[in-house]
């Protein structure tokens, strides 16, 4: 019986023994969920099924000196060695991550091949650039009034920063077609285009429709014939157009001979003339300017063109018909041009800086009436032929110099002349200006 009591007490001892050794331990996965290195390009690549991380870096990098600046794992679990420990990839890193069982993963850095990154592109006096590294292109947006062919790079920035580029940026102005940037190989396209927003309604001339005419003197009760004048607008003093006229009736002994007047009449107004007249043995061409008129006559007369205006049109619009004549430096040529100026302080210290140019001239004769569309051309264009230049020795309209692009003009002049040497009183007696509407395009 005792034998019996000491076989049941093994057995049960056995039975226990058993049961304790089959349970397993508890199966958690040793996975790393981030990992970050602090120079890579994208995101890591991390495959659990392979417990494999590819690291992309930019070309360059030194790989035996890199930082982990963020690893995560599993909850609970550890790594070895600490990813303080690790900071050379110039080969494959192994790192352990163990829960109650251990897991290997193995990091893997790559160097990428050469290629350059621009980083930060713009043009001076742009509106937007848009970098797109994937197909290395540079799209840039430049305000109508830049000039294609000469632009300033402004920032250009580009990784690696001792890449070798050619053309140099400093001496690239021409942007009239895509420019290609080259980088020991590595191709960039800068494309620049102008801003294609939305037509937009700008500030227009007053009465420059030329259907509204006045007719009379300085004054509106002025009773003298030779005295009077017309002028597009309501009255004197609420139109900015002026003409030669003025200072004609303003002689002592007025001469009352229009340069300037409305055809057939001001109640059946079909179109403008201007007529380049000799009068009192002086050449008066017929002119039509937006300004002011000090003084009398013909030659004792100060002109102040230009009236204040702060917007920045495309350009203009205009219908005219040229009638020329001879005269002694050849056929004579008309002058039809818009001008928008930067002008700073005042009275003697004044200065004047042109911001816009745009001008036509033509001395050939047309049987009917053209409608010509003239851009404006900021600052200092190569399409501007020398004598639409600014110049200090220009007395009835000196300007100091070209305006940066950017600023906005505070003035225009427009000007319309049946003989374009009228202001030295040089022109074909009988040259004949047509005018219909003018109109500033934004």
């Amino acid at each position: 019986m005792k034998n019996i009591y000491k076989f049941i007490i093994l057995l049960s001892l056995l039975f226990t023994s058993c049961i304790k050794n089959d349970v397993p331990y508890p199966y958690i996965f040793g996975e790393i969920l981030s990992f970050q290195l602090e120079v890579q390009e994208g995101g890591a690549m991390i495959s659990s099924d392979e417990q494999r991380i590819e690291v992309l870096v930019p070309f360059g990098t030194d790989i035996t000196n890199l930082e982990i600046v963020d690893l995560t794992f599993t909850e609970d679990a550890t790594i070895t060695p600490s990813f303080n420990e690790v900071k050379d990839f110039s080969e494959e890193v192994r790192f352990t991550v163990s829960t109650y069982q251990d897991y290997e993963w193995t990091v893997h850095v790559i160097e990428a091949d050469f290629n350059v990154n621009i980083t930060s592109f713009s043009i001076e006096g742009q509106i937007a650039a848009e970098i797109d590294n994937m197909n290395r292109i540079v799209k840039v947006k430049i305000p109508f009034y830049l000039d294609k062919e000469n632009l300033f790079i402004e920032t250009f920035s580009y990784s690696p920063a001792d890449a070798i580029v050619f053309p140099l940026p400093q001496d690239t102005h021409d942007f009239s077609e895509d420019v290609i940037f080259s980088f020991e190989g590595i191709e960039w396209t800068i494309q620049v285009d102008y801003d294609n927003d939305e037509e937009r309604i700008g500030d227009q001339i007053l009465y420059s429709d030329f259907n509204t005419w006045y007719y009379g003197g300085r004054k509106e009760d002025e009773s003298n014939a030779n005295r009077k004048f017309y002028l597009p607008g309501s009255t004197f003093d609420a139109t900015p157009w002026r003409t030669g006229d003025v200072g004609a009736a303003d002689l002592i002994i007025p001469t009352g001979v229009q340069t300037v007047f409305p055809y057939p009449s001001i109640e059946e107004y079909e179109y403008t003339i201007l007529r380049t007249t000799s009068m009192l043995g002086v050449i008066a061409a017929g002119s039509l300017y937006t300004g002011e008129i000090q003084g009398s006559g013909l030659t004792n007369v100060i002109t102040d063109f230009g009236i204040p205006f702060n917007d920045k049109p495309k350009s203009f619009t205009t219908s005219i018909q040229y009638l020329p004549k001879r005269f002694d430096q050849g056929m004579d040529a008309c002058d039809v041009y818009v001008l928008l100026q930067v002008r700073e302080g005042s009275g003697e210290d004044e200065k004047r800086y042109r911001l816009a140019t745009g001008w036509y001239r033509t001395d050939t004769s047309m049987n009917e009436f053209q409608e010509i569309s003239i851009p404006l051309l900021y600052g200092n264009h190569n399409d501007l032929a020398p004598y639409m230049m600014p110049s200090t020795n220009n007395d009835r309209m000196p300007e100091h110099g070209f305006a940066e692009v950017s600023k906005s003009p505070t003035h225009i002049i427009v000007v319309y002349s049946s003989s374009y040497d009228g202001a030295n009183f040089n022109g074909g007696v009988g040259s004949e200006l047509r005018v219909k509407e003018f109109q500033l395009n934004y």
